[in-house]
């Protein structure tokens, strides 16, 4: 054999060693699906050292950046006309959501509610970590059995664990867990450690088995998973002031910059075409530009978060009437969960996988 022959067999042989495909491209996946985890550390450090004021990093996080990443949603769904016409059910079935928690509150149930409210929130942040993940396993044809498997366990409970061990040890937290609810917590802190250990040295076992073995290494699902689950673990573990309510913006700002950037991809289907109004109605206008599309997000957050902090504010007097507001404004929220669970299906839903560029 020949020495240029033996040298493009091992640079054929090394490029194979590992796997760069990216959603979007290089740059932006770092920056945006990845590198964003520093705006989580950012606001965590100038939270803690005392920098930022509590009320301000809340209020100014939740109208300028979540609720328009809850907007993004309604974007590509309630605003586009052939979502509206294939997802007439399922869209308008999701505006019950706005019935749960008054239901629930009028029942006497507003504790549980809350709680049930807030775990579904910090699941939503974990199932969008799962879908990156899921993503960059289709890009890089990483589909194995077995990986699909243990990917899928390792991340849900390196997920899971830090959230109950910081609900277990915060007296602020449990006080917002019913209390029949309340023991249970130290058992499955424990449980959950032993599980999350075990896992994880399988996962990483298997990892190197994959290495040994010459198959392809997703690089672009390491580099999302050792960006999102340290920090989780970092700042659920880490005391501070009010921890139950800073922890909302911290956590969920990384989580909202990846869906903003996401989001803004997937859109540009409704700009490709010149009859895309047509086709789509508000949809198109809303991302003909980015300035539209932050414009819009920043009113619905007027709309949507402006009463839901000034009702939820330490300073304003809790009343039965605020905890009706609020369960009634978490429904915003809870159609935003719902609708993603459905409408980012890549396998199902050859459409999405198009604007994703998945193939």
């Amino acid at each position: 054999m020949s020495a240029t022959t033996t040298h493009a067999v091992r640079e054929k042989s090394e490029t194979a060693a590992i796997s760069l495909r990216w959603i979007i491209g290089a740059r932006d996946d770092l920056v945006w699906f990845i590198g964003s985890v520093l705006s989580s550390y950012a606001l965590l450090v100038l939270y803690v050292s005392g920098v930022l004021p509590l009320l301000w990093m809340v209020a100014a996080w939740a109208i300028l950046i979540d609720a328009p990443h809850v907007f993004g949603t309604f974007s590509r769904t309630y605003f586009d006309r052939t979502e509206r016409r294939e997802r007439k059910r399922l869209l308008l079935g999701s505006l019950l959501f706005f019935v749960v928690g008054p239901a629930m509150v009028l029942a006497g149930l507003g504790l549980l509610f809350l709680f049930l409210a807030a775990l579904w929130a910090y699941y939503h942040l974990v199932k969008q970590h799962y879908g990156f993940m899921v993503l960059y396993k289709k890009k890089n044809n990483d589909l194995a059995p077995v990986d699909n498997a243990l990917d899928r366990v390792f991340l849900m409970l390196a997920f899971t664990y830090p959230f109950v061990a910081f609900v277990s040890n915060d007296a602020e937290a449990m006080t917002r867990v019913p209390e029949s609810l309340r023991l249970a917590f130290g058992g499955l802190e424990r449980v959950l450690l032993f599980a999350t250990i075990v896992i994880g040295l399988l996962w990483l076992g298997r990892q190197v088995h994959r290495l040994v073995q010459g198959q392809p290494l997703d690089v672009p699902k390491y580099l999302l998973l050792l960006a999102a689950i340290p920090m989780h673990w970092i700042a659920l573990l880490t005391p501070m002031p009010q921890k139950p309510i800073a922890l909302v913006a911290i956590l969920t700002i990384y989580h909202n910059l990846q869906y903003h950037r996401l989001i803004w991809f997937h859109n540009k289907k409704y700009t490709r075409d010149e009859r895309a109004r047509e086709e789509y109605g508000a949809a198109a206008v809303i991302s003909k530009r980015l300035i539209y599309y932050i414009a819009f997000g920043v009113l619905f957050g007027l709309w949507y978060q402006g009463p839901r902090q000034y009702v939820m504010s330490p300073t304003h007097p809790k009343t039965y009437w605020t905890e009706l507001v609020t369960s009634f404004l978490w429904g915003y929220a809870f159609i935003h969960y719902y609708l993603d669970s459905k409408i980012w299906r890549v396998r199902r839903d050859p459409s999405v996988g198009k604007a994703l560029n998945m193939s």
